[in-house]
């Protein structure tokens, strides 16, 4: 019978937005600057959210003898 495990992997921090430190009424160039670099800052912090789940999941693969 699986043992419930705690999983201790540390959750990544969230990065701060850029888009969320916009001026209500900034210029088109300027929010399409911050939303470019906002999509790269997500898809990193994405990954760290991923890798932190992939390693609580396998330790449960593992109890469960997969």
């Amino acid at each position: 019978m699986p043992i419930p495990v705690e999983c201790r992997v540390q959750r990544p921090t969230r990065p701060a937005m850029p888009t969320e430190a916009l001026a209500p009424g900034v210029d088109l160039d300027r929010f399409a600057a911050a939303a470019m670099a906002e999509i790269e800052l997500r898809e990193g912090y994405e990954l760290e959210l991923h890798a932190a789940l992939n390693v609580c999941t396998s330790a449960l693969d593992v109890v469960r003898g997969r």
